[in-house]
């Protein structure tokens, strides 16, 4: 079972955490570079407090690409079910849904975005979930293929 658009998703969301994480490292090397060459304390501690500030950020980006790497690369699918709505930092309103995976129950909520609202049905509505055998817990939802 191909479900193309949550691929896309993942290939292109991965593409953008590269890229935040590439110009993170590159502050951090910067920073580090400018504290090395100035003579200044003041300054120093300053640019050593952007590269500390730059490495707490990167860390974070760079298990959101460990998880979402680890979800592309498996073809694990299990059934979940619609619930009601929520919220999804940085993406608005979305569907929260639950799912099994060996006895546990998880829940999570996914954006519903290119499917128009009125095509899901919530609560209730039953669609494949994507999932990591890795990070069961972060499971997408994919609204284009309903169980039927």
């Amino acid at each position: 079972m191909l479900l193309t658009v949550t691929d896309l998703e993942l290939m292109a969301a991965q593409a953008v955490k590269f890229i935040l994480l590439g110009l993170l490292i590159f502050g951090i090397g910067l920073n580090l570079l400018k504290a090395w060459k100035t003579s200044s304390g003041k300054k120093k501690v300053i640019r050593i407090v952007f590269a500390i500030v730059f490495f707490a950020l990167a860390i974070p980006v760079f298990r959101w690409i460990e998880v979402e790497g680890s979800m592309l690369s498996s073809g694990e699918y299990v059934i979940g079910t619609t619930l009601g709505f929520c919220e999804v930092f940085a993406k608005g309103k979305g569907i929260e849904f639950e799912y099994e995976i060996d006895g546990i129950k998880y829940k999570n909520c996914n954006t519903y975005h290119p499917i128009p609202i009125d095509n899901i049905k919530v609560p209730g509505g039953k669609y494949y979930v994507r999932y990591s055998k890795k990070y069961p817990e972060k499971g997408r939802i994919n609204f284009q293929k309903p169980v039927e």
